[in-house]
């Protein structure tokens, strides 16, 4: 297996990946008083076009970057359980993602097991590699995180998104082909 770890610089706009890469934005939305966090991940197709959302909620988190990283393996397992081969995950938590490329832990300790996971389930594809994109070219992810978080529930969509969330996916298609 040919597994690639790549970092890059944040985009400007939706970068659909290249031809027969799936691309998965992850992220996550926390709130320290309740120490809720809800995980938003959404599928790209190489046209750029959106091919399900996943958001998971989770009572008793400990911090965003741990939910930076819990998102971060949720589009991994969903990668595997979808039998994908070839995927690139952007998220806009710089750290975490250094932490995947780099081979350096730059994340608070208590994150070490779930990086370790990160790395051994990205071994299992022919291509995985991940990047930093800013937290503006993230907004669909940033979206579906926040609204489970606040909804309390799992999502698993593969069409029929609610309106807020059609409109952030036209404005990242439109950004995309511009």
């Amino acid at each position: 297996m040919n597994t690639s770890i790549v970092s890059s610089s944040a985009h400007s706009q939706l970068n659909p990946p290249m031809q027969d890469i799936l691309k998965f934005n992850v992220d996550a939305s926390f709130d320290e008083e309740t120490n809720t966090l809800g995980t938003g991940v959404v599928l790209h197709t190489h046209a750029g076009t959106c091919e399900g959302i996943r958001g998971f909620y989770s009572d008793g988190a400990l911090s965003l970057e741990a939910g930076e990283c819990m998102a971060i393996r949720e589009a991994l397992l969903c990668a595997r359980e979808k039998q994908f081969t070839s995927i690139h995950i952007e998220a806009d938590a710089k750290l975490v993602v250094q932490s995947i490329t780099d081979n350096v832990l730059l994340t608070r300790w208590e994150n070490t097991s779930i990086l370790k996971q990160i790395k051994s389930l990205s071994a299992s594809f022919n291509h995985c590699s991940f990047s930093f994109v800013s937290r503006d070219d993230n907004r669909v992810a940033d979206e579906v995180a926040r609204s489970v978080r606040e909804s309390s529930t799992h999502i698993n969509l593969l069409n029929n998104f609610s309106e807020d969330i059609c409109s952030l996916l036209a404005r990242d298609i439109n950004a995309s082909s511009t």
